[in-house]
């Protein structure tokens, strides 16, 4: 096992949709913008990616970075389901206020999968996706819980 320094950890998305992502996670889910790092190709490529350099936009929630990763020429996207490829599938964000937030949500213009699901009082869940089509969670846990 090993020993870690920080209390999360950091997703990287690849994004064709940069100027909508951005805008997405900063202005609508409230992300601040940690910095901005062009990163040369011949350490992308070092790293084990294909490309000849990206762009990386570090957006910060709490102690987790979320990384758009803007490459010159990025793969295509997938807008599949949860279950219908391996890998990472959705990010969650946990919310003190489920009806606050679905209703900044739909103020927003965001498009919810469902109405807000509830498999037992005290836990509530909805699901909706990015403008890459990248699926995310708002959960909530009823504090007294």
């Amino acid at each position: 096992m090993f020993e870690t320094t920080r209390g999360g950890v950091d997703v990287g998305l690849t994004t064709r949709k940069i100027a909508a992502m951005k805008k997405f996670y900063t202005e609508v889910l409230g992300l601040e913008e940690a910095a901005v790092i062009d990163v040369p190709g011949d350490f992308v490529r070092a790293a084990g990616f294909a490309g000849d350099g990206v762009k990386l936009h570090a957006l910060k929630s709490g102690e987790v970075l979320i990384k758009l990763l803007e490459f010159a020429d990025p793969p295509g996207s997938s807008d599949a389901l949860a279950d219908s490829l391996s890998g990472f599938r959705y990010l969650t964000f946990w919310v003190k206020d489920m009806e606050a937030a679905v209703a900044h949500l739909r103020g927003a213009g965001v498009e919810l999968l469902s109405d807000i699901l509830s498999r037992v009082p005290e836990r509530k869940t909805i699901f909706f996706k990015d403008p890459d089509g990248n699926l995310l969670e708002l959960n909530w846990v009823d504090p007294a819980v």
